[in-house]
């Protein structure tokens, strides 16, 4: 257990903080899987006369990195507007909780944390499943293709 009121505080900011080298982080991924996502779509737009398949593919693999980038970019920005709302609010729950004990203080300040990321948890579980079921069905697509191409070359 901590000490004092104000080390909750600090543990959570710690726990929860946006550092600025991840911010500079997420923008450089962010910039470097666009440049990736512009180039399969461009390929998506070369083979879509001549191959179907590999335009298929190509056009899965940006829909993939798409949706990645927005999950991303969804978590890190919702993370960001939680905080800026959560702490202050939090550290003015601390100071005027000083009736009471630390550990009650500090089990309710962690509920708050709770019910703060409630709706952001919920909401980001439902993207990470739509995002794992568009890779899953990514994996059959091709797969269904290359089949119904060597049917097609067959007969």
């Amino acid at each position: 257990m901590t000490e004092s009121k104000h080390e909750i505080l600090e543990e959570i900011k710690k726990l929860y903080r946006i550092k600025p080298i991840t911010a500079v982080m997420v923008l450089l991924v962010t910039a470097f899987i666009f440049m990736i996502i512009y180039g399969a779509v461009n390929d998506f737009g070369r083979k879509l006369d001549s191959d179907l398949v590999g335009a298929l593919i190509s056009f899965i693999y940006a829909w993939n990195l798409g949706l990645g980038l927005y999950l991303g970019i969804w978590r890190f920005s919702n993370s960001r507007k939680i905080n800026k709302v959560l702490f202050p609010k939090l550290e003015q729950f601390i100071n005027e909780s000083e009736e009471k004990s630390v550990d009650e203080t500090e089990t309710e300040v962690y509920e708050m944390v709770k019910v703060a990321y409630a709706d952001y948890t919920k909401k980001y579980n439902k993207l990470n499943h739509i995002y794992w079921t568009s890779i899953k069905i990514s994996f059959a697509f091709p797969l269904i293709a290359i089949v119904i191409w060597f049917v097609y070359h067959q007969l």
